[in-house]
C-alpha cells in the first residue's frame, strides 16, 4: 500500500513593530490581493525566533527592532504546506523603511487607521484571538503569574 505523502509544516514568525505610537503594515508584492501584512517570514536552520525576527525585518524593511514580547500566534496553509507563526510586539528606532522586492509599499498606522488596510485572512484571525483575549481580562488572569515569577524556584536552563 502507497503511503499517503504528507504536506511541509515550516516555523514562522512576524512582527508588530511600533514606532511613535503607530503600527508598521506592509502591502505583499504577491501578484494577486496585495494583503497588508507584519513583517516576518521562515525560520533558517538552528535559528531561534527572536533572531528570525531581528532578521526577517530587517531583510524586509532594513530597520532594528528591539523585540518586546510575544503577543499571539498564527497558522496558515497553501498548497499542501502549513506554517505555524509567532507574533511579537516590537519597537523600532526610526521610522525610515526600506522596503524589499517582497512588499510593494509600506504605511504606519494609527487604531484607528486599522480598520482600512485588507489583512491576511490568517492574520485577521490571530487579531481576533488576541482581541478576545485582552477583552476577556486574559492579561490581568495572567500578571499574578507573571510577577511571582521571580521568586519561582526551577532548575535552570
Amino acid at each position: 500500500m502507497e503511503q499517503e505523502k504528507k504536506g511541509k509544516m515550516g516555523q514562522s514568525v512576524k512582527a508588530m513593530v511600533f514606532h511613535g505610537g503607530k503600527l508598521l503594515l506592509l502591502q505583499k508584492n504577491d501578484g494577486r490581493r496585495h494583503h497588508w501584512e507584519f513583517p516576518g517570514g521562515g525560520l533558517e536552520q538552528d535559528e531561534d525566533f527572536i533572531a528570525a525576527l531581528r532578521r526577517e525585518v530587517h531583510e524586509e524593511t532594513g530597520l532594528a527592532v528591539a523585540v518586546l514580547a510575544p503577543v499571539g500566534i498564527w497558522h496558515y496553509c497553501c498548497g499542501g504546506s502549513c506554517l505555524n507563526g509567532v507574533i511579537f510586539a516590537a519597537a523600532a528606532e526610526t521610522a525610515a523603511v526600506r522596503l524589499s522586492h517582497e512588499h510593494l509599499q509600506y504605511a504606519w498606522v494609527g487604531p484607528q487607521e486599522l480598520g482600512g488596510y485588507r489583512l491576511h485572512g490568517s492574520l485577521c484571525r490571530s487579531l481576533r484571538q488576541m482581541r478576545a483575549f485582552a477583552g476577556a481580562g486574559g492579561w490581568r488572569q495572567v500578571q499574578p503569574f507573571l510577577q511571582a515569577f521571580g521568586e519561582v524556584r526551577y532548575d535552570g536552563e
